[in-house]
Order: C-alpha cells, then sequence, then structure tokens
C-alpha cells in the first residue's frame, strides 16, 4: 500500500524535469535570437494603427474578440530590397514569470518591396494580392494565432525584416526554416512590441 504513492511522485517529477527543459530550451533560443539580431542594422521603423508602440493590443485581435491580426506599416530607406518577412512570437507562454514555449503566431514572406503594410483582419485572400506568402504558426496553421495569454501580461514582438532576394520553398515553411534560409540575406529589420493580458 505505501509504495502507491511513488508512480504520482515519480509523475510529478518527470513532468517537472520535462518543464524544466522546456523553460531552458525557450530561453536559449530567445537568446540565439536576440544575439542574431544583434548582427543585423535595425533599419525599419514598424509601427501599428491597432495599437501604440509598447502600447495594449485592442480586444479585437485577441480571442476575446474577433481574434483578427493588426495592421502594420513599415519605412525603409534601402533601394537593394526584394521581399519583407514578418514573424510575430509570444516569448511568455505560458507565463512571463516561467516561459517554456516561444509561440510564434504569425509568418509572413515574400512580401514584395513595393509593400509598405498590411491591413488589419488581412485575409488569406488579401495577403495573396498583396504579393505575400503565409508559412505555419505553432499550431501549424497558416493563419495568425490572436493574442490569449493564459496568464500574466503576455508581450507579442512583430518583427520585419527586409530581404535581397525571393524565397522559395518545396513545403510551407515555419518560423525556424524562415530564419535559417534567411540568414545572409537580411539587409535591416525592424520590430514592435504590444501587449495583452
Amino acid at each position: 500500500m505505501r509504495n502507491y504513492w511513488r508512480l504520482p511522485v515519480g509523475l510529478l517529477l518527470l513532468v517537472g524535469v520535462v518543464v524544466m527543459i522546456m523553460h531552458i530550451r525557450a530561453k536559449n533560443s530567445r537568446e540565439n535570437e536576440e544575439e542574431y539580431l544583434s548582427t543585423l542594422k535595425k533599419n525599419i521603423t514598424l509601427s501599428s494603427r491597432s495599437f501604440p508602440p509598447n502600447g495594449d493590443m485592442p480586444t479585437d485581435c485577441s480571442c476575446r474578440g474577433k481574434g483578427v491580426s493588426p495592421a502594420l506599416t513599415w519605412e525603409i530607406d534601402q533601394p537593394s530590397v526584394k521581399s519583407y518577412v514578418i514573424l510575430t512570437t509570444d516569448y511568455d507562454v505560458p507565463t512571463p514569470t516561467f516561459p517554456v514555449v516561444n509561440l510564434s503566431h504569425w509568418v509572413i514572406y515574400n512580401l514584395p518591396a513595393s509593400v509598405r503594410s498590411v491591413p488589419e483582419a488581412v485575409s488569406g485572400e488579401q495577403m495573396q494580392m498583396l504579393g505575400g506568402k503565409v508559412g505555419k504558426n505553432s499550431m501549424g496553421n497558416q493563419a495568425f494565432i490572436a493574442a490569449c495569454p493564459p496568464a500574466g501580461r503576455h508581450a507579442y514582438v512583430f518583427r520585419i525584416y527586409a530581404i535581397d532576394q525571393l524565397l522559395s520553398f518545396t513545403e510551407v515553411p515555419d518560423k525556424h526554416v524562415l530564419l535559417d534560409t534567411i540568414s545572409g540575406h537580411v539587409l535591416g529589420y525592424g520590430e514592435l512590441t504590444g501587449y495583452f493580458e
């Protein structure tokens, strides 16, 4: 009878170890991204009509509202740009005090150099009309994941990269594939952070 406690305690310990490993991996991944960014020119001004810089994102861009993507606008003085990549990540999952997942909310690539904005609630058809393509988010879908933090005030980081070429893939890429592919082809980047609780 007294040995019955060993199984649940063992499972709890296993879960704890797995969560700690995930936390360390998420932290290392974020640090690697930030180290990479430090090697790039931050020469794009990224803004949004949906929310102010470092401000709160609207309810409509969350799971409590319509769940739509925010409007984005950018400015850059770089004549050799061929395309843009936009990546949106929540590094605070499940909570800012102990994140274990870097959740990729939005993956956009091959936006033509002539495009300087994306409207709020952009649809897949509108994105195609703009000339851009949507990659896989962390759920494996080609869509924007609305802000839906389980606990705490999460930061949603929107980053745009100016690329010196159009990108080609045999399969729909995710954030990590895109970051690997654009390495050595980035002419500059910009970022915008919005919060939601």
